[in-house]
């Protein structure tokens, strides 16, 4: 059993920044289906946060809650201070491109960048200044009189945005724009999307379900596990110092043993797991309590004698060139696959050899999970009934 019992963090000048979108304890059931759990988040004026997760997470039904395809079952939405839900989304000072652009093939990329300041009967001659100054920004002078099947993947996906931004909103929500272009592709305009929002100054609200992705693009990440809201933070935070078990395996790559909290002395925690013994930072653990040390493979290390304070052996199964890296991976004796990464040129164990894996517990992630009875004496001073708690 696993309780998050945590408080999310805030950026430390988070007091400083202007709030323009903020969502407040806002639910959404389809059916008996419940998408998004009691999610609190406050978005910042001119930031770049990314809403990652799986598939199912509820970091769409989120995007669409925003941008007003959708209703909360409960709770409240505010864009610059003002309640939105009952507004329409055309009222909503937001935009929003989808993953397939959605583009009009039968119009010019000027006539896509110009059709929402047409319905809105703008004059003609705004319109041409407003659409050459959109066109610039995305840097497609010169294809304003091409046809959506004449562009590239990446071309349509800037007529989109122009399209989006042509209208001055004050949030851009973008639906995982990058997921029909080729990886090459992709990389790129990762690059040129974060740079196009710092020079924009547009908050931008980014979905995705790639963490390199949001990890490469955000100022921010809130990452979503079965609609609830498990942290959200800086990218080095996320990644460095995952708040869950989930984080921690669904963020990257990691080494992750299941523990048993033996004694603390002099700021060291000795746990034990089925594989034998290791060593955490010392943080208050009861004895028998539960506790997930996450390890990255970069942070790990091996050797053929055992180190004091880890007892973790097994055998090299195979190493993995990687190009920049070397990947080790060794099986422990109950089977587990450590994977630790080596830069190219450095020592590295023979397959077959046999190895103790250890690490600077500075390295390591304690990921706490509390006993039963701290649970209940959590709840009760804090008033907070059972049955809201995550279990």
């Amino acid at each position: 059993m696993e309780i998050q019992t945590e408080t999310l963090k805030e950026p430390p000048d988070a007091g400083k920044k202007k709030v323009i979108v903020d969502l407040v304890k806002v639910n959404k059931f389809y059916g008996l289906n419940h998408v998004v759990k009691n999610l609190n988040l406050s978005i910042y004026e001119k930031e770049f946060l990314s809403i990652l997760g799986p598939s199912g997470c509820g970091k769409t039904t989120i995007l669409r809650l925003i941008a007003g395809f959708e209703q909360a079952t409960s709770g409240e939405i505010f864009v610059e201070g003002q309640n939105i839900k009952e507004k329409e989304p055309f009222q909503r000072n937001v935009n929003t491109v989808f993953q397939s652009y959605a583009l009009f093939p039968h119009m010019t990329v000027y006539d896509n960048i110009a059709y929402g300041l047409k319905m809105k009967k703008v004059p003609k001659d705004e319109i041409r200044k407003r659409v050459a100054k959109a066109i610039t920004m995305v840097r497609l002078e010169g294809f304003d009189l091409r046809y959506p099947v004449q562009l590239s993947g990446g071309q349509k996906q800037r007529v989109a945005i122009a399209r989006a931004i042509i209208n001055n909103p004050r949030v851009l929500l973008l639906d995982e724009p990058l997921g029909a272009l080729d990886m090459k592709l992709r990389k790129q305009m990762q690059i040129e999307l974060k740079s196009l929002q710092a020079y924009l100054g547009i908050t931008f609200v980014y979905v995705t379900h790639d963490q390199e992705e949001a990890l490469t693009m955000s100022d921010r990440i809130a990452v979503m596990n079965a609609g609830i809201l498990d942290q959200c933070d800086k990218p080095e935070e996320i990644y460095d110092r995952p708040a869950t078990r989930f984080i921690a395996d669904f963020i990257g790559e990691t080494n992750l043993f299941e523990c048993v909290a033996e004694l603390e002395k002099d700021g060291i925690a000795y746990l034990y797991c089925e594989a034998g013994d290791l060593l955490g930072k010392s943080e208050g653990y009861d004895p028998n309590e539960i506790v997930y040390v996450s390890v990255r493979p970069e942070k790990m290390k091996c050797s053929p004698a055992a180190v004091d304070g880890f007892s973790l052996g097994g055998i090299v199964r195979e190493n993995i060139y990687l190009g920049n890296i070397i990947k080790t991976i060794i099986n422990l004796t109950n089977g587990q696959a450590i994977k630790i990464n080596t830069p190219v040129g450095a020592k590295i164990p023979q397959a077959g050899s046999v190895q103790y894996v250890y690490w600077d517990i500075k390295d390591a992630v304690m990921i706490y999970t509390p006993s039963v009875n701290k649970i209940i004496e959590q709840l009760s001073a804090t008033n907070i009934p059972i049955g809201q708690t995550r279990v």
